[in-house]
């Protein structure tokens, strides 16, 4: 994929992730939906003589198996259906007589049984003889009330689940059933099955997803206090189909059989994409129709669009590297939020699974991430079930390793606190982690005081007091815990929460608030790193920031990801340029001096917001399928970059101009960069610089 691409979609997790965020194909408008969807039913018929509809609505879904070595779980395969069917929770209920003709419409209740449209009085159907057709749709409008004023409405889970973007028909179940028009039509249950022996259409796969679905809006509402969470109350339009890779919808005239196959969230069309396997296949290849925690992560990202601000620029994440801190933090996030829901709530989707883990002698509470591809099937004869998970109870310095594939025996983003503090704020793993362990008391290395509770983490996230506020373009978790870190009533930071991110076990979340980059000894004064898009300031010419001296320390590109990753925690700083209180500003010069280490060069480059980072490799050649296979270094410069300084050789002063002639209602992304395409650099490796300007009375500029 061109580093140059801007991508507009956001990728769920993963392992299957190579392109994890696809290309938006140019013929893209041409394979929009070609027939509406059919609207709600929300009448409640009223007749003369009427009888009453009894029954329930249940799915099945595939269960866990758990593979647990030396009492450690180590990972988890999809298996056979669960035993007991689950609920199908506030579902649209559609009836209609024998001429296809609308009689009435209902609810299922929170126990699956058919109800009226409010949920509570009896389903009602026509006094006549005739045969009918009641429908249970993969489709929900449910009013949630308020936990602290039953009166008022919280927010509104509003979702349908459906088969493709061409039709937008939503999936259903149906049974057809004989009426005298005397007697009541009692018993009548309906089934989505989670085998193809029992259903050719596999529909328990859309009423799973509706379920996870559900699950997270009610962890939303129970959690947020008295917060505002309206801004979840837009429809959220999901698409599945058994056997089916949406990535195609992306490139709808590559190959199937090479495109990328996952699930992933467009955050322009406020659509959710839940892949059902690929060319057919469903029991080999990745699907996520039974992936709860899959799910529930793309349903974080529209948390975030939708109450936030979701700046990810998507790309490849595979949980093992130090990465852009906007797709670390978008990533890590829907990750925990995944966590977070089924920690609190795993009976309601998976209840079998407590018992699972008791039995084999494993804490019953959910924490873990976990992702299939293929399934187990008894019955079946059917043994393709793998997968990967990682616990995100356990220690940054310690975490649990890939199960199987190219990545097998590497860490999932483990940290090293010491050597390199803050480094967790670029990863996606470590982010998950942190986040959880502050807000459960969940064993392992989590919080053994009094948790985070998950709505301070909400006012953290949001619009209207966290950092999806306009004023933080250039996103990252260290934004998000600085917030988190004001409303933890104090001492209550610095007695728990302090040690937590900087001892040895933590997730290396260090906060520049309290002083982790700072030197120390012969170096106090000297900063060492800044977070990621911190905001540059002037300050007067008699000050030249000897009091905050500036280090860059670059490291050689991380081996894990081939040949593309410059390490953005250590080989790159970055600084907000706001020209509205950089007044004047036209010109910025990068000065390096005291070299230590590798000699190493740098550059000075501005991106405008919504930026895609501009790699130092290009492709030099491609297999059958478009896979880079070789990379090559390129200095260059994409469009995102609107002002560069990449001159080549020893330079130790660089220059970037005509700030002025940019539009001042936006803001602007700095970025240092030391050039080390193939270059292999000492631990050692540290350079000094100042920023100054073109003023002669606000001339240097400082965090």
């Amino acid at each position: 994929m061109k580093n140059d691409l801007k991508l507009q979609l956001i990728c769920g997790l993963i392992l299957f992730l190579s392109a994890c965020s696809p290309i938006i194909n140019t013929q893209y408008s041409k394979y929009l939906s070609l027939k509406s969807e059919t609207s709600e039913c929300l009448t409640n018929y009223t007749y003369t003589n009427s009888i009453i509809v009894t029954g329930q609505a249940k799915f099945f879904k595939r269960g866990i198996n758990l593979v647990v070595q030396t009492g450690e779980l180590k990972n988890m395969t999809l298996g056979d259906p669960i035993a007991d069917a689950l609920p199908i929770r506030y579902a649209e209920i559609a009836v209609y007589n024998s001429s296809n003709h609308l009689v009435q419409c209902g609810i299922t209740n929170a126990s699956g049984n058919l109800k009226a449209i409010d949920g509570s009085a009896d389903l009602l159907i026509p006094a006549v003889k005739d045969s009918y057709t009641i429908r249970v749709l993969a489709r929900m409008n449910a009013a949630l009330a308020d936990p602290a004023d039953s009166s008022k409405v919280k927010l509104i889970a509003h979702a349908a689940i459906k088969q493709d973007i061409y039709t937008n028909e939503v999936h259903y179940i149906a049974k057809t059933i004989a009426s005298s028009g005397v007697d009541n039509l009692n018993n009548v249950d309906l089934f989505a099955y989670a085998r193809q022996t029992d259903s050719v259409g596999v529909e328990g796969g859309a009423f799973n997803i509706l379920n996870s679905i559900y699950t997270a809006y009610d962890y939303i509402r129970n959690n947020t206090n008295a917060i505002d969470t309206t801004c979840m109350n837009e429809k959220l339009n999901i698409y599945w189909k058994l056997g089916f890779n949406p990535f195609q919808y992306t490139d709808p005239t590559g190959n199937p059989s090479s495109i990328s196959n996952g699930s992933f969230y467009n955050k322009v069309e406020n659509n959710l994409f839940i892949t059902g396997g690929r060319l057919g296949d469903i029991s080999i290849d990745v699907t996520n129709h039974f992936d709860d925690f899959v799910i529930i992560h793309e349903f974080g990202h529209h948390v975030e669009n939708k109450c936030g601000q979701l700046l990810t620029p998507g790309g490849s994440h595979f949980i093992l590297a130090r990465i852009d801190p906007r797709l670390a933090w978008a990533e890590g996030w829907a990750n925990y939020f995944a966590g977070q829901v089924l920690f609190n709530s795993i009976t309601r989707v998976n209840p079998e699974l407590e018992t699972k883990l008791t039995l084999a002698g494993l804490s019953s509470n959910w924490t873990y991430l976990f992702a299939s591809k293929g399934f187990s099937d008894s019955l079946q004869n059917i043994g393709n079930g793998t997968g990967f998970m990682f616990d995100m109870k356990k220690a940054g310095n310690n975490p649990d390793t890939w199960q199987y594939g190219d990545f097998m025996g590497n860490s999932f983003d483990k940290v090293d606190p010491n050597r390199y503090p803050g480094e967790g704020h670029f990863r996606e793993g470590a982010i998950t982690r942190g986040l959880f362990k502050l807000t459960n008391a969940c064993g392992g290395t989590c919080t053994t005081a009094t948790p985070i509770t998950f709505d301070k983490v909400w006012k953290s996230i949001d619009k209207i007091t966290g950092a999806g506020q306009a004023s933080f373009p250039f996103k990252g978790s260290h934004d998000v815990l600085e917030i988190l870190k004001t409303f933890v009533t104090a001492p209550t930071w610095t007695t728990q929460f302090l040690s937590f991110n900087q001892n040895q076990t933590s997730e290396a979340l260090h906060l520049f608030s309290d002083g982790a980059y700072l030197g120390t000894g012969s170096n106090t004064g000297k900063t060492y790193w800044v977070p990621y898009g911190f905001n540059l300031k002037n300050i007067s010419n008699t000050n030249t920031c000897s009091t905050q001296e500036m280090h860059i320390q670059p490291r050689t590109d991380d081996p894990v990801l081939t040949s593309t990753n410059s390490d953005q925690r250590y080989s790159n700083h970055f600084y907000t340029i706001d020209l509205n209180t950089l007044v004047g500003l036209d010109e910025i010069t990068i000065t390096l001096s005291n070299p230590v280490g590798t000699t190493t060069e740098f550059d000075l480059l501005l991106f405008q917001e919504d930026y895609f980072y501009n790699g130092d490799y290009v492709c030099s050649a491609s297999d059958s399928a478009g896979n880079c296979t070789s990379y090559v270094p390129s200095r260059t410069s994409s469009s995102d970059v609107l002002r560069s300084d990449r001159r080549s050789g020893a330079l130790t002063s660089k220059t970037i101009r005509n700030l002025q002639a940019l539009d001042h209602s936006k803001r602007y992304l700095l970025n240092v960069r030391a050039y080390t395409p193939n270059k292999t650099l000492s631990s050692t490796t540290d350079y000094t610089y100042i920023l100054t300007t073109q003023l002669s009375g606000t001339k240097y500029l400082c965090p």
